[in-house]
């Protein structure tokens, strides 16, 4: 028996399934349950000899549905036997207790869940250790098929809940096969990460086998405070309950985080110091945005603000302007003139009249007419703190400083792009500065400040290395967390705030003594275009900046950038190595990106690094899954595929297809809103004819090349004019 077992269910009415395949691939076994065969005890013998060899399971969210029902299984043989009976189950029974499990589902996880010490057979859960629990990273083994390239994606092929014919068995036994080679398929790419979790187990005596790299970190921190202090993060009750501990907050004063080393030199910074010096929130989330003119202090003078408004039905009276007013004082009032008319009233409400000579020479009367006027309540708003420093824009939020210019920018014998960034910035602002959760006392930087120094004993790369790293980052993350027991907002804003305001000062002293202009600047790091004769004094004023606020900087070159945004852009380093990030990256993504299209970004690749036609790229490039797009729709929908002959073909809920010239138009059938009877359809892409190949068998290069072409162009339009600065 595999040290590794890969396996999944299936479960309906009148049929359930095991499947299971060594993780060498070989072996492949399916057990069923149904009205026409009972495998109960030959799967209970596979169970029972994966317990005796001390193998683990591996699933994908099998720690929340599928060990479930296996320890269902095992806990009514253990019950039959301490009787001396024979076991009893069916597949009414598992489809009964499946649907208790589906139905505990509370959007953050299975209400039904086995306790970690009483799984039976070991479990490695490959949706937990990617961390697709995650809102922002859910990502279903469908959406794997498709980014791993599998050569066929299939979905469930009956409605849950259906009771299936015999021929209809062998289908669905069918489909539990491929589902388990397609785990077996991520399983191959998660290896790496399954080594690492057995490694920190069976060093640090602490199970991790499915937990994800932010609670891998916190874990590791924990173990470690706790063999000094074993009530460092849970109190016990007299009834032997856990407690855990946390700095819970009312408010939070900003001006108390703030470190006394921070200082600015023009009165734009010195007045965001000001503003953030004077705030006292209560909550994190949305704190700093949307904040109004009046609000803004002398701020107002620096910052970039939109206008928000408000109509009033009628003309307001002098009461509802002073309403208005009260609410935003630095507001006012605007009278639209629209473009439709109405007949004008006399102070009485009379009808005005006109006089008017027709086409005959007639004198007529007509009722006068004047223009519709709207009354606007205007008031200014920062959408998110900011500065406006020569020409550059530097927003302020939760998650840093972020700022960027649009377009392209090069070294050249006068100038050279210098990149910035804080080296372990959240850690080190917290061990420079002796910051920590105040349930957790100052002893917290002391064992944090021995984490930093040891990881710098592993070599970069080694689980002992990237267990630290993980735990160092880990803390600033879980101080926020109303689950944690790092939790204590007031330490997070102290980094964030201070983060964002240390290396502001930098990017002010090298702007105003040096001959350089800021190009881009994100959470730790940004990005400037100096002038090569003062390289010197840039590092010396780094390196003083290093010196006074206890952080060190990793410096490099670049050749150029091309940026879209902070978050989309293209940048080569002095040595022609290639950064890519955003609607730009195309190799190494996360497996919960979208892999779609992905010679688009390719033909941009070529076109920026090398000069290449990426029309010819893109005409002559031979590997078909680089076309490959992906929609997905929920349950309660449908996808269909129009003919030329307008009849409809039904498709999978996650559908692979190419755009092609001789394919249908793809509808997104939704159910009817609340109160109407009709169902709604939304086209995708609309105006594009698709082919779907969810086998790719069924691919043909009959390839709609244009809409590829058009797509890199949308890529490259960004980066069509040079980045300029209007500094006064």
């Amino acid at each position: 028996m595999s040290e590794y077992v890969i396996y999944d269910l299936e479960s309906y009415p009148n049929i359930f399934t095991y499947c299971a395949v060594n993780s060498d691939g070989n072996n492949i076994r399916v057990y069923e349950i149904s009205d026409r065969k009972n495998q109960t005890e030959e799967l209970l013998q596979e169970l029972r000899n994966l317990k005796i060899n001390k193998s683990t399971m591996v699933g994908f969210n099998n720690s929340g549905y599928d060990y479930n029902l296996i320890h269902f299984i095992l806990e009514k043989a253990i019950k039959a036997k301490a009787e001396n009976k024979q076991v009893k189950i069916t597949a009414n029974q598992m489809f009964k207790y499946t649907q208790k499990v589906i139905d505990s589902y509370k959007g953050d996880g299975f209400g039904i869940k086995v306790k970690e010490d009483d799984i039976i057979i070991p479990q490695i859960d490959l949706y937990l250790i990617n961390h697709f629990n995650n809102k922002a990273k859910a990502t279903s083994l469908k959406m794997l098929e498709f980014n791993m390239r599998s050569d066929n994606i299939e979905d469930l092929p009956y409605a849950v809940g259906s009771v299936l014919n015999d021929n209809e068995k062998d289908v669905l036994i069918k489909y539990n096969k491929h589902d388990v080679m397609q785990t077996l398929k991520f399983y191959n790419e998660c290896k790496d990460m399954i080594s690492f979790r057995k490694d920190i187990t069976e060093k640090y005596g602490f199970s991790c086998h499915n937990l994800d790299d932010t609670k891998i970190g916190a874990k590791y921190f924990m173990s470690k405070i706790e063999k000094e202090n074993p009530t460092a993060f849970y109190t016990t009750d007299e009834f032997g309950r856990r407690k855990m501990k946390q700095s819970k907050r009312d408010s939070i004063n900003i001006g108390e985080c703030l470190f006394d080393y921070v200082k600015f030199k023009t009165p734009r910074f010195q007045a965001l110091y000001d503003w953030f010096s004077k705030q006292n929130i209560k909550e994190t989330n949305g704190v700093f945005s949307n904040t109004e003119e009046h609000l803004l202090g002398d701020l107002a003078n620096y910052c970039e603000m939109v206008v928000k408004k408000t109509k009033f039905k009628d003309k307001p009276t002098q009461k509802e302007i002073d309403n208005f007013l009260n609410l935003h004082p630095k507001g006012w009032i605007e009278e639209i003139e629209l473009k439709s008319t109405k007949v004008l009233r006399d102070d009485n409400g009379n009808i005005v009249k006109e006089k008017y000579i027709d086409g005959n020479g007639k004198e007529k009367e007509r009722n006068v007419k004047v223009p519709n006027v709207s009354y606007m309540g205007c008031y200014n708003v920062a959408e998110t703190i900011n500065v406006v420093f020569n020409d550059f824009r530097i927003d302020y939020g939760l998650g840093g400083v972020h700022g960027a210019k649009r377009g392209y920018v090069k070294s050249d014998d006068e100038y050279v792009i210098v990149s910035a960034d804080v080296a372990s910035m959240y850690p080190n602002i917290a061990i420079a500065n002796r910051v920590y959760p105040e349930h957790l006392g100052e002893s917290f930087c002391d064992s944090y400040e021995e984490l930093y120094q040891e990881r710098k004993k592993y070599p970069k790369g080694t689980p002992d290395n990237l267990s630290i790293k993980l735990s160092l980052n880990s803390v600033y993350g879980k101080s926020s967390d109303k689950y944690s027991p790092f939790y204590d907002p007031k330490y997070t804003m102290s980094i964030t705030v201070n983060g964002q305001m240390s290396l502001t000062m930098l990017m002010e002293r090298i702007c105003l003594e040096c001959d350089a202009r800021l190009i881009m600047c994100n959470s730790d790091g940004y990005e400037v275009l100096l002038n090569r004769k003062d390289l010197e004094k840039y590092h010396t004023i780094t390196k003083m900046w290093e010196k006074y606020v206890g952080l060190d900087m990793e410096i490099i070159e670049y050749k150029a950038m091309y940026i879209a945004d902070v978050n989309n852009y293209i940048a080569i380093y002095s040595d022609g190595k290639v950064k890519m990030k955003g609607r730009y990256e195309y190799k190494d993504l996360a497996w919960n990106k979208n892999f779609s299209s992905l010679v688009i970004a390719m033909a941009v690749d070529k076109y920026i690094t090398e000069g290449a036609d990426y029309k010819n790229f893109v005409l002559n490039h031979k590997n078909e899954y680089d076309f490959m797009l992906r929609t997905k729709v929920p349950r309660n929908c449908e996808l269909i595929l129009v003919d030329d002959n307008k009849v409809e073909h039904k498709q999978q809920n996650i559908c692979r297809y190419y755009p092609s010239k001789n394919g249908g138009k793809m509808v997104k059938i939704m159910p009817p809103l609340e109160g109407k009877t009709e169902y709604r359809r939304m086209a995708i892409e609309s105006d594009r004819k698709v082919k779907t190949c969810n086998n790719m068998k069924d691919f043909d290069w009959d390839i709609d090349y244009d809409y590829y072409i058009k797509e890199v162009e949308k890529l490259l339009e960004p980066f069509d004019n040079e980045i300029t600065w209007n500094i006064n």
